[in-house]
């Protein structure tokens, strides 16, 4: 019976080791030398970064793969770059908050172009989401203006550039040809396919008439299209004009006065020898100056005046009424000589 009371108290200091906690056991037994040394410094919360996730596309709102990026900072130092995906999304992670500078090096595709740089400002927390739409590259589009005859290009054509079916003159343009015939400039292109443009001709080259031809063009990303118009020439008037009026008369002038002719040579002397009559002008009243065979030199040139035609008349009847008066004046002496003549003579046989 005295026994008793010892071996219960030995079960219940048994029970009490088994079923106590773990840390109480590893606080008992003394901190380990792991425990004792300082802990390393461990890297900043994810709360403290920044990142940024782009998610490129092209005009038509599908994925593009293959796109290059890169992030500069304001010193222009390359911080991180990578490409799209598949899915045409680039994820950058663990960057410092601030201000990034995005530059697209590729756009991972033949057809499309890339974005201008931009700067981005990116923040502690869930990654900013930025998406990019890279353009179809432009078309290039050479037009040509040409004589319908010969092919030989024409200057100075005003082509008008416009997108087919637009309804107002939004993209719109003209194009001049130059010295060749030929204008160059890019078309903008919204579709995988192609756009539809129109050339018109609004002015014509000088010397042609107007091509009212409506031209239609399709221009594809990064492809060359052309626009050709022709010109057919003004005709010429079929009678050349004359050179310039001379002021030498080709014929004689018509108005000159014909004095009348009498069977004397016109010599000025008398037709016929004085008759026995006693009257001193029987003979004046039917002879008549006649025209003298030559013409004056040194005329004056006919110029088509009408002034001048009447100066000629006036000139010549001038010169004949002068030339009468000195034939009647001739004859009126002669007369006078032979009549006196005639009286000594009979004088003398009287004696």
């Amino acid at each position: 019976m005295k026994h008793r009371p010892l071996l219960f108290t030995t079960l219940v200091l048994t029970g009490a080791v088994l079923t106590g906690p773990a840390t109480t056991a590893t606080a008992t037994a003394g901190p380990s030398p792991a425990a004792e040394a300082p802990k390393e410094q461990a890297d900043p919360a994810p709360a403290d970064k920044a990142g940024l996730r782009i998610v490129k596309t092209d005009p038509e709102g599908q994925a593009a793969p293959g796109a290059a990026f890169q992030l500069l900072d304001s010193a222009g130092k390359m911080l991180a770059e990578g490409k799209t995906g598949a899915d045409g999304t680039l994820a950058f992670s663990d960057l410092a908050p601030g201000v990034v500078r995005l530059k697209e090096t590729a756009s991972g595709s033949p057809l499309l172009g890339t974005v201008p740089d931009q700067d981005v400002v990116v923040a502690p927390g869930e990654p900013k989401v930025l998406t990019i739409t890279d353009p179809y590259k432009s078309a290039g589009l050479t037009l040509k203006v040409t004589d319908k005859a010969t092919g030989k290009g024409l200057p100075g054509a005003i082509v008008n550039i416009a997108p087919k079916d637009a309804k107002d003159d939004k993209g719109a343009f003209t194009l001049t040809t130059g010295p060749d015939g030929t204008a160059k400039a890019p078309l903008p292109v919204g579709k995988k396919t192609g756009s539809a443009y129109t050339a018109t001709e609004t002015k014509a080259p000088d010397g042609y008439r107007l091509d009212a031809t409506l031209v239609e063009i399709t221009a594809k990303p990064g492809a060359e299209a052309t626009a050709a118009l022709t010109n057919t020439a003004t005709p010429k008037p079929t009678e050349e004009p004359t050179g310039k009026p001379t002021a030498q008369p080709t014929d004689d002038p018509t108005t000159q006065p014909t004095p009348t002719t009498s069977s004397s040579a016109g010599t000025g002397e008398p037709t016929g020898t004085p008759s026995s009559s006693s009257s001193p002008d029987i003979d004046t009243a039917t002879s008549t100056p006649t025209a003298p065979d030559t013409k004056p030199e040194g005329s004056l040139a006919h110029t088509g005046a009408d002034s001048t035609n009447g100066w000629l008349l006036a000139t010549g009847g001038l010169l004949l009424a002068a030339g009468g008066g000195a034939i009647y004046a001739a004859r009126r002496r002669k007369n006078d000589e032979s009549e006196t003549g005639t009286g000594q003579h009979r004088r003398t046989d009287d004696n």
